[in-house]
């Protein structure tokens, strides 16, 4: 794939607050290089392997204080947001969690949705793996083993708080979940 860069959409409301918090057209993109994603969004920026996107979807619209201002991030999942529209968007979403919202990766994020411009082509673009069987999800080194995987989840699992382990338990149908200590949940969930 050659070097692609999709330009965010403003919103007139949303200019101000975004320039306040160093977030302009000239500083707000997201880049497809040959084998990686890079978004910016004035001072926050997102790199990862285009191995590590698992799945894009155009999605919107979205409640004005959850993505007007600077990068957000959502208590439920720890997704962030990188928005200058209200309107459309695309999440992509990540084998493995990214760093984003701080500098030394401290809050990784299984998710980024950006508001650009051609959110249906950026969307196709990064959702090859749903088509196109010759793309993998490999590590730097080009592997990705089982053991690898399964220690990604239960960090994951770890770094969660109890009540978003409950949540979780639940989801997945785990009976008593609301009487289980953290512990227990992260041993259930694994």
């Amino acid at each position: 794939m050659a070097d692609t860069r999709f330009e965010f959409r403003f919103h007139p409301a949303f200019r101000v607050p975004a320039a306040l918090v160093g977030v302009t057209p000239a500083s707000a993109w997201v880049e497809l290089e040959e084998d990686r994603l890079v978004a910016r969004f004035g001072p926050w920026v997102v790199r990862t392997k285009l191995s590590n996107v698992e799945s894009a979807s155009v999605t919107g619209p979205y409640a004005w204080p959850k993505v007007i201002g600077p990068a957000h991030v959502s208590f439920t999942d720890r997704g962030l947001t990188f928005a200058t529209n209200p309107d459309e968007g695309v999440c992509i979403r990540f084998v493995r969690p990214v760093r984003g919202i701080d500098p030394l990766g401290v809050v990784r994020h299984p998710a980024l949705t950006v508001t650009v411009a051609d959110a249906a082509v950026l969307a196709e673009l990064l959702d090859r793996p749903a088509h196109d069987p010759t793309r993998t999800h490999a590590d730097d080194d080009g592997v990705v083993t089982a053991d690898e995987l399964v220690e990604e989840a239960a960090t994951e699992l770890r770094s969660m708080t109890a009540a978003e382990l409950r949540r979780r338990a639940r989801e997945l149908g785990v009976r008593g979940a609301s009487r289980m200590t953290k512990s227990e949940l992260i041993e259930h969930l694994s």
